[in-house]
């Protein structure tokens, strides 16, 4: 029998450099995610609008994932 593939709604991660920890030296990673992207919002715009979203921010932005899920069914 087929698969049959669904695509669910996308999320958007951001990971920021927060700095390093005064106390141990390490540097501080936050993410903010942000869910029900549209799963056929093409990967520049995801990005692009990613890029706005953290220009609002002081600090760094790291890395942009775009995580899609879809569901299997028979």
């Amino acid at each position: 029998m087929a698969v049959v593939v669904t695509k669910n709604p996308s999320g958007l991660k951001l990971r920021y450099d927060c700095g390093k920890d005064d106390e141990t030296g390490k540097s501080i990673v936050k993410s903010k995610t942000y869910a029900n992207i549209s799963p056929d919002a093409l990967d520049q715009n995801v990005y692009d609008v990613a890029a706005a979203i953290s220009s609002l921010q002081s600090n760094t932005l790291l890395s942009v994932s775009k995580i899609d899920t879809n569901t299997l069914s028979e």
